[in-house]
């Protein structure tokens, strides 16, 4: 009796732990590619990011530089992408001085290294605001607000970071958030939505996405064009875990943004 007993308090404190964990790193962004993550396990990286500048200024030909969040993953040691990851930023405080992940200082400072002649910025950003900050402001206001007003306010808001670095002149591309998980999510966070609901979430907020692309001229990359099944879940062939697209979606993507720019960028 003592060993049962003792063993369903062990296993109440681990789940209770891994609420904690998971409504600490969720409050905060995403919980499945952390900076220390792009930091310490692909030092590599640094040395690929090297060789692909060197290649780049030899052969004149455009760099795709990946600014984004934990997304950019599938296009590590991908040529010509150069990844620059702001761990845990949303699409809705993009444009936002002084927020927790910094992600407009970033940005900055990220867009200043990019030969604005040559390359090419592609921002990915939106998923974290799709599967978790929507639904959440959505239960925090009681359900009053309801969900295309907050997909609307949050993909203008990520317009406003688009706009902005097109009017500076960059070419800019845009990746479409990939299709929602099927899989239902543990989480201490007072709302969260079903697959279902995340799935429509993410669903509305591509399209919002897409058409504002469309009246600014900038090229959108659809990666739920060729990554959403028949009920709008990601497929398994292009999970990399229970969120992220796999390096599956890599040469679609490449193709796109080398249609959108052929007349203007040398990929090699």
């Amino acid at each position: 009796m003592w060993t049962v007993h003792t063993h369903c308090n062990m296993a109440n404190f681990r789940k209770n732990l891994e609420l904690s964990r998971l409504a600490w790193l969720q409050k905060h962004g995403s919980i499945y590619f952390p900076f220390w993550d792009m930091v310490f396990r692909y030092p590599p990286l640094a040395l690929f990011n090297s060789l692909l500048r060197l290649k780049s200024r030899l052969f004149k030909s455009c760099i795709i530089h990946v600014i984004g969040d934990s997304h950019v993953k599938a296009f590590i040691y991908k040529c010509p992408f150069l990844v620059e990851h702001i761990s845990q930023a949303t699409a809705y405080n993009l444009v936002k001085e002084n927020s927790f992940t910094r992600s407009a200082e970033y940005l900055r400072l990220f867009l200043s290294r990019i030969d604005k002649q040559r390359d090419v910025v592609f921002l990915v950003f939106g998923e974290i605001d799709a599967r978790v900050h929507i639904y959440l402001q959505y239960g925090k206001s009681g359900k009053t607000v309801s969900l295309d007003t907050l997909i609307d306010s949050t993909v203008a808001r990520y317009g406003l970071a688009i706009k902005r670095i097109k009017q500076d002149g960059f070419a800019v591309c845009v990746h479409g958030i990939p299709p929602a998980a099927s899989k239902e999510f543990i989480t201490a966070l007072p709302f969260s939505g079903k697959p279902r609901e995340r799935s429509g979430i993410s669903k509305k907020f591509n399209e919002k996405l897409r058409d504002f692309c469309k009246s600014m001229d900038v090229p959108y990359v659809d990666i739920q064009s060729i990554a959403s099944n028949e009920n709008g879940f990601i497929k398994k062939y292009y999970l990399a875990d229970e969120v992220h697209c796999n390096s599956r979606i890599v040469p679609f993507t490449r193709r796109v943004i080398a249609a959108a720019f052929a007349g203007t960028r040398k990929f090699t």
